[in-house]
């Protein structure tokens, strides 16, 4: 397994790093001025596509390396199970056995989080505004921890599928799983991720719409510090 995973981590620093660069560095002029609802949903989609490609990574995996998830032990398969119960109680503590108000808040705090990393402190108004977006939001919480369930079931299923199955069954499974970790486990799964990154995309826009020179300045230097990152591991071996 750990040959697998190393197998995994170079074809991704190889292939796929640098074309994340390559789009950041696209993304950088963009920083710089006004955007629409439409003009973020293009680079969502751009992020969607790039994680499509991790498909492929499959197929850096060397068969006898691969070939390990076939020989899993049920007491293992029944220690993964374990480990996605545990994650999934803290998932329902944090999110699903609260308050709207304590939900709120936590939804806030991580709002504030990933677009502080990219702008720096956001000022109050910004913060109201982004507490407002997000109480208009259409993400169930429910429905999301649904999606959950089920993705972690395919999972499995996966998994005791491949016992002492062929080479080339285990590859064609892990693709398989690896496409439905990044669009969904079903139709509605994949339609309701669609719908929830379009109703952000304005959301987005508006934030960006509302920060200061200094602030835009900061979010290209943070993509900046982004792609000569990538860029010095796409060179690791």
């Amino acid at each position: 397994m750990r040959q697998a995973l190393a197998q995994v981590h170079a074809w991704h620093r190889r292939q796929q790093l640098p074309g994340y660069a390559d789009m950041l560095e696209r993304w950088q002029p963009l920083m710089t001025g006004s955007l629409s609802a439409a003009q973020v949903c293009g680079l969502v989609d751009e992020a969607v596509d790039k994680l499509q490609d991790l498909t492929a990574a499959v197929d850096a995996v060397e068969p006898a390396a691969l070939q390990v998830l076939a020989w899993l032990l049920p007491s293992q398969l029944a220690d993964r199970e374990r480990r996605m119960a545990k994650s999934n109680r803290a998932y329902r503590e944090k999110y699903i056995e609260v308050t709207p108000r304590e939900l709120a808040a936590e939804r806030l705090k991580q709002g504030l989080s990933r677009a502080e990393s990219l702008y720096g402190r956001l000022q109050d108004e910004q913060k109201r505004a982004l507490q407002d977006a997000l109480a208009r939001s259409p993400w169930d919480v429910r429905a999301s921890y649904e999606r959950r369930l089920r993705r972690q079931q395919a999972l499995m299923q996966s998994l005791r599928a491949l016992q002492d199955a062929s080479p080339e069954l285990v590859r064609s499974r892990m693709k398989d799983w690896v496409a439905l970790s990044i669009d969904g486990a079903d139709g509605a799964d994949r339609d309701a991720s669609q719908s929830f990154r379009r109703a952000a995309c304005p959301v987005l826009a508006d934030l960006h719409n509302s920060t200061t020179p200094a602030q835009r300045a900061r979010a290209v230097e943070t993509l900046q510090r982004y792609v000569a990152d990538l860029r010095h591991l796409a060179q690791q071996p």
